[in-house]
């Protein structure tokens, strides 16, 4: 009887381990997404999209 709740217990923590590490991962990779469009939308608004002077920071471009 003993032995059968340690197996339940163990087999619980692992699951809740893996389901935890699962979270995790989810968590990480939505970050680096969130990360990824912002950094994506403020070069857009720094260099533009419609120039062909898109090197050039909008700031120093001449008009």
């Amino acid at each position: 009887m003993i032995d059968n709740r340690q197996e339940n217990t163990d087999e619980e923590n692992s699951i809740s381990k893996t389901y935890d590490d699962l979270e995790r991962e989810k968590e990480e990779r939505f970050v680096k997404l969130m990360i990824e469009i912002i950094v994506s939308l403020t070069l857009k608004e720094l260099y533009g999209e419609d120039n062909d002077d898109s090197l050039t920071p909008k700031a120093d471009r001449k008009s």
